[in-house]
């Protein structure tokens, strides 16, 4: 009886705020920035390659090491994400913006691994008969290994903004949102090549082999919690067509939470930032 009344509770309650609110706005915005990122092993990609003939090869003379670049924000495990949602306004509470609607993220590099062997050695010496003139050889020879985890995710997405000087052209706004939804195209990537050079003051030679291997992986969850950050721009001010649209700059840290299956889920930080159209209704 007790589950019931609360049942019922929660639908009455739900009932009574949803007829209090009214869309507002209509919100598209486009951004990059970090997700996160876990530095994984060998072990690790087995998991999610159990099939791959580059992991069967003996590694073990190549030395891991962490592969650092710079995307949008963040750094590390790269994002893109596209954002469809609505302004929901409440009568009850008419300072408080609810921005609701769904998020497709693009991730590469939520998991992944490196390494590589280089050995460099004298190769042979040359001395010219005619002149004396030495031309000395040198040959190297490189190993590397990169693997890596991306996937795209569709995401409900939804936050709470409130807005400062909202009367003004230039406006500010702050709030809390979190995302949730699960991946689609979750793949591995595996990459192993060779080189090797000789080289002289003369010239050189240089030659590379390697091969590339794609799996297709198990589709998983993946969420975040942000606070996003903005500043809002009124496009118009005298002109009634124009006075509706908005443009606003918009930077979130966030803590975001990736499952990988067979691998578990890893909690990291992360930096985003998004532009965006805001249109009044």
């Amino acid at each position: 009886m007790k589950k019931v009344t609360l049942l019922a509770a929660l639908v009455l309650s739900s009932a009574a705020f949803s007829q209090n609110l009214k869309i507002s706005e209509i919100h598209i915005s486009s951004g990059s920035g970090s997700m996160g990122s876990q530095n994984a092993t060998l072990v690790d990609f087995a998991k999610l390659a159990p099939s791959s003939t580059i992991l069967a090869m003996d590694l073990s003379q190549l030395t891991p090491y962490n592969y650092m670049y710079f995307n949008g924000f963040g750094m590390n495990s790269g994002s893109n994400s596209t954002s469809l949602q609505l302004g929901l306004q409440c009568a009850k509470m008419p300072k408080i913006t609810f921005r609701v609607g769904l998020t497709h993220v693009s991730n590469y590099g939520l998991l992944s691994a490196h390494g590589s062997f280089y050995e460099s050695a004298p190769y042979d010496t040359l001395t010219s008969s005619q002149t004396g003139q030495q031309t000395y050889i040198d040959s190297s020879h490189t190993k590397s290994y990169d693997m890596n985890y991306s996937n795209q995710q569709i995401r409900l997405d939804g936050a709470m903004i409130f807005r400062m000087f909202p009367e003004k052209r230039w406006s500010l706004h702050t709030g809390l949102g979190a995302s949730i939804g699960m991946s689609y195209s979750a793949t591995t990537s595996l990459r192993y090549w060779e080189s090797s050079s000789i080289n002289s003051n003369n010239g050189g030679y240089y030659n590379e082999s390697g091969k590339n291997e794609t799996f297709q992986n198990k589709n998983s969850l993946g969420a975040a919690l942000y606070i996003p950050f903005g500043v809002d721009f009124c496009i118009g001010k005298k002109r009634e067509f124009w006075m509706p649209f908005h443009l606003y700059l918009e930077t979130r840290p966030s803590l975001n939470i990736n499952s990988i299956n067979g691998i578990g889920a890893s909690f990291s930080p992360g930096m985003s930032s998004a532009l965006g159209l805001r249109v009044k209704l």
